[in-house]
Formats: structure tokens, C-alpha cells, sequence
């Protein structure tokens, strides 16, 4: 059963034996973001940073971002363009919730969120059309942006930005919805939902008491 989930990569970070149980599931469902999402650019998307440390930097549409006055995207981001608006929020859900949290860390570097991980990451093929995800994925946003502060820094090269520095972790109850909603697309246990729920929290929320989180700048 391990090596279902460790031949994807060449370097996977496993606990232990709920970890695998989480996996093994994640990839039997049939699709991914990719496969139902689209690579043509429409007004309905997802924004998310490149950089990502303990939580994703996943928006629907872009967060607020300026440099010099002159508002725009911030450097090193990404697109997953949707169909239709509720598909873009039920993607910004599922790239924000603790389950995406735990794939990106098993497989990926810690720190830089690939086009390959959030296109390749397996969903089931209803998914993008339940209309909890749409509502959560839309609550989220509007909790990351009223607990956002504005920050400004001026760099090197003279440059004034500004940014929306966000607080991921007060809205994690948000997030915890979302995973259990999850669960029940993916058939996790009641244990293997604890496991998703608390990966890395201690770690997750002390670092958003003393430093800035999902802060989108360059």
C-alpha cells in the first residue's frame, strides 16, 4: 500500500500509517483540478502565490496589490481559470483547506507551490459542483479579507508597494469546514479527518502569531 503513494515522487514525506490511508484515497479518485478546470483564461479564476510556506496563498480573483500606485498582480503568481464563478470559489476552497495543505508538504519542497501540484491534484469529478465548497470557498475569502492588513514597503530599487498581508490561521475554522466537506467527497475515516485537520498546527498557527502570513508582495 506505501508504495501506491510513494512512487509519485521521488521524495515523499510520510508519518505514518493514517498518512498512507489518506493518500491512497486522495489518488483513487478519477480527476484533478486540471482535467476540470481550464487553460483558457476566463474572468472566473483562482490567484495563487508561488511562494507558500505554512498556508496557501489561493484568492478568488487577486488580492489587492500595487506597486507605485498602480494596481495589479503580484510577482510570482499563478491562474487556475474556471468556467464559472462558483468553480473558481470551489477551487480557491479546496488550494486553502488543510487536506491540499497536507499534499503540497508530501510532495512538494515546502516552499514552492507548482502549475504541477495544483493541476495534478486529485479531485473527485462532482466536486467543483457542490454548492458547500462554492459557499465555503466564498465565506473564506471574505474572512482572509477582513482580518487582511494593509502594508506598504519600500525596496531597494525604489519602488513603493503595497500589499494585503492576510491572516490565514483566524480563518481556519472556515477551513475545517471545508475538510470535512472533503471527507466525504474523498470517504476518509473519522481518524484520518483528525489527521488532516491537525497536520502541522502547532507549527501552522504559532508561526501566525509571530509572523507575517500569506502576505502577497515582492
Amino acid at each position: 500500500m506505501v508504495k501506491e503513494v510513494v512512487v509519485r515522487t521521488a521524495f515523499p514525506k510520510i508519518s505514518d500509517s493514517v498518512n498512507v490511508g489518506v493518500l491512497k484515497k486522495l489518488f483513487a479518485t478519477p480527476e484533478s483540478i486540471g482535467r476540470l478546470t481550464t487553460i483558457r483564461e476566463t474572468k472566473h479564476f483562482v490567484f495563487y502565490q508561488e511562494a507558500t510556506q505554512y498556508w496557501s496563498k489561493a484568492t478568488i480573483g487577486l488580492p489587492y496589490y500595487a506597486k507605485d500606485g498602480t494596481v495589479g498582480a503580484p510577482a510570482h503568481g499563478r491562474y487556475v481559470y474556471c468556467a464559472k464563478v462558483g468553480e473558481a470559489a470551489a477551487v480557491s476552497a479546496i488550494l486553502n483547506s488543510s487536506l491540499f495543505y497536507a499534499y503540497f508538504i508530501t510532495y512538494g519542497d515546502c516552499f514552492h507551490l507548482s502549475d504541477t501540484l495544483v493541476t495534478k491534484f486529485p479531485v473527485p469529478k462532482d466536486i467543483l459542483g457542490d454548492t458547500r465548497l462554492t459557499d465555503l470557498g466564498k465565506k473564506l475569502q471574505k474572512s482572509l479579507t477582513d482580518n487582511a492588513t494593509n502594508k506598504a514597503i519600500d525596496t531597494r530599487d525604489g519602488s513603493r508597494i503595497e500589499y494585503a498581508e492576510f491572516r490565514a490561521g483566524e480563518s481556519k475554522p472556515i477551513m475545517d469546514d471545508i475538510d470535512w466537506v472533503l471527507a466525504e467527497h474523498y470517504g476518509f475515516t473519522a481518524e484520518e479527518l483528525d489527521f488532516i485537520l491537525n497536520y502541522d498546527i502547532k507549527y501552522r498557527l504559532a508561526l501566525q502569531r509571530g509572523m507575517r502570513v500569506n502576505a502577497f508582495r515582492t
